[in-house]
């Protein structure tokens, strides 16, 4: 893999991929690329991996193709806009089967919070850099550890690390002995880093 530039081109689709305000964008280091949630000031173009990093959502980009390149599957990107209601309801009914709720939503995607407060009895929401005006249940950091305590799984949303230091979720969930599962194509390689459930029917590898 070419380790020098990180080539991002920006489309206006959001979705069910994408936490609020954000787009998709793929990205490609050499030839392998991931289709990641980007935030709307990134713009399409090639950036010296040095200054990637300086970016939230670049450097996010950068990990998943790292972690990507470590797979024996080159490529991870979305799935068709027509299969994403489709993907977010399958999920919902995953997520309720197997752990019921309350629900943790880490990373504000509305369309994923709606579906999952349609089928489990409570959902709140982590994303320190997000609010809504619909009635959610946001949690500050404060009232984390309680939350963690209380809730059946966590839900890691596409788009979540941008503004929410995942691993260290990860590891406090983990502490708690609550259930992970990160939702979304591109972490497909970091949920298997960090040893969490990933769930993604639809993204084309």
């Amino acid at each position: 893999m070419s380790t020098g530039v990180l080539v991002v081109s920006v489309s206006d689709r959001g979705g069910a991929d994408a936490c609020e305000g954000q787009k998709i964008a793929r990205c490609c280091i050499g030839s392998i690329c991931v289709d990641a949630p980007v935030e709307p000031d990134v713009k399409s173009g090639a950036y010296e991996l040095a200054k990637a990093l300086e970016n939230p959502s670049l450097r996010f980009c950068v990990e998943a193709i790292r972690a990507r390149a470590l797979t024996a599957a080159k490529s991870a990107l979305t799935c068709h806009p027509r299969e994403s209601n489709k993907c977010v309801n399958k999920f919902a009914e995953y997520i309720a089967l197997l752990y019921g709720g309350p629900v943790l939503l880490v990373g504000y995607s509305e369309k994923v919070a709606n579906v999952l407060s349609n089928i489990t009895p409570e959902v709140y929401v982590y994303d320190p850099s997000r609010i809504s005006l619909k009635p959610l249940g946001f949690v500050d950091d404060n009232a984390l550890p309680e939350i963690l305590q209380k809730i059946g799984v966590v839900v890691i949303a596409p788009g979540a690390a941008t503004s929410v230091d995942v691993k260290s979720l990860v590891e406090l969930a983990k502490r708690a002995g609550k259930p992970v599962v990160a939702y979304g194509v591109s972490f497909a390689g970091l949920a298997k880093q960090l040893g969490v459930l990933h769930f993604c029917p639809y993204g084309r590898k």
